[in-house]
């Protein structure tokens, strides 16, 4: 089978997952009291989570000039977030291949090596990784039981633990450790489990690379910005939905994990699975399912139009930038 068509079942797949999410999402909300519910979001505090949206991709893309600087390669902030802004918008249509776009689109404008540019893209997405699993941390400590009841109502099915089922897991666990131990020179050939390694070999080199980073206080700044911001997203858009007054914004760090995984789903735009999960999330939290779904829905809205009129200029300035 030739890789393209693989690529198109694969891209219908998943977005026929994305379209069937969205069903189960919206099959019992009343259309009428979604739009009004939305009609009644301030303007200035719609302007707001879009803005903040925003600030996070001027992050990113401040954060890439100083990668690429440490590099040796100076690069103008404004091509830098332009890229960034047009990967955005690509990965709204095809998951997965903004990252490409924008790499593709800095290296006609400023001839960089595609190689330095993916290298850089690499480092970005393990950094974002241990962001995400410092929030989902987070959020275990802050809301135990509702991460619980989150994953429980999002069909994962968890057992309940007794003595005797933990003990045993535990001697399971030690057995099956020492078997891998004492056959891995037969399971270490396999090519899983080389994809595997390559993987984790991967990461480490990433990491690795954070040291020709210059000021690296600079670095974690722009990083703690761009996961602030997607924090802040939650916790100002809690404050101009009708009905979600009660929510404190500890919980922002909770709805962001249930958005995470929404947005890691290889669906075109995150559509379905983000307002499948979030909605979930704050049903979680008590709330009905007509306001969590208006919450799902203006968030998402919201940074989508952002992406599409922030990534349109993007690529208009790129390609003006590409000519001169």
């Amino acid at each position: 089978m030739p890789a393209w068509v693989k690529k198109v079942a694969q891209y219908v797949l998943f977005l026929g997952i994305g379209i069937a999410l969205l069903y189960l999402t919206f099959k019992n909300i009343d259309p009428v009291d979604l739009w009004n519910n939305l009609r009644a979001v301030s303007v200035p505090g719609l302007v707001g989570i879009i803005s903040i949206g925003f600030l996070a991709i001027i992050f990113r893309g401040l954060r890439w000039v100083q990668m690429l600087s440490s590099l040796g390669h100076e690069v103008h902030w404004t091509r830098a977030i332009s890229s960034v802004a047009l990967s955005y918008l690509v990965n709204l249509i095809t998951p997965r291949v903004g990252e490409v776009a924008r790499c593709t689109a800095l290296n006609r404008s400023d001839k960089v090596p595609i190689d330095k540019l993916l290298g850089t893209v690499v480092l970005e997405r393990i950094v974002d990784a241990c962001f995400f699993l410092i929030i989902l941390l987070s959020t275990v400590f802050i809301s135990y039981e509702e991460l619980i009841d989150f994953l429980v109502q999002s069909g994962a099915q968890l057992p309940e633990l007794s003595t005797f089922t933990v003990s045993l897991t535990l001697v399971v666990s030690v057995m099956g450790l020492s078997l891998l131990y004492f056959t891995r020179q037969t399971w270490s050939q396999w090519s899983l489990a080389k994809r595997i390694k390559g993987f984790v070999t991967g990461m480490v080199e990433g990491l690795r690379s954070l040291k020709a980073v210059e000021n690296k206080m600079l670095f974690w700044m722009y990083s703690i910005g761009i996961w602030g911001c997607y924090v802040s997203t939650m916790a100002v858009g809690f404050t101009i939905v009708e009905g979600l007054d009660g929510i404190g914004t500890e919980q922002a760090f909770f709805v962001s994990v249930a958005a995470g995984l929404g947005v890691f789903v290889p669906v075109p735009g995150g559509i379905g699975a983000y307002h499948y999960l979030v909605s979930k999330a704050l049903m979680v939290l008590g709330l009905s399912p007509i306001i969590s779904t208006s919450f799902a829905t203006l968030i998402h809205s919201s940074q989508s139009l952002m992406f599409i009129v922030t990534g349109a200029l993007g690529f208009v300035f790129l390609y003006f930038a590409g000519r001169k």
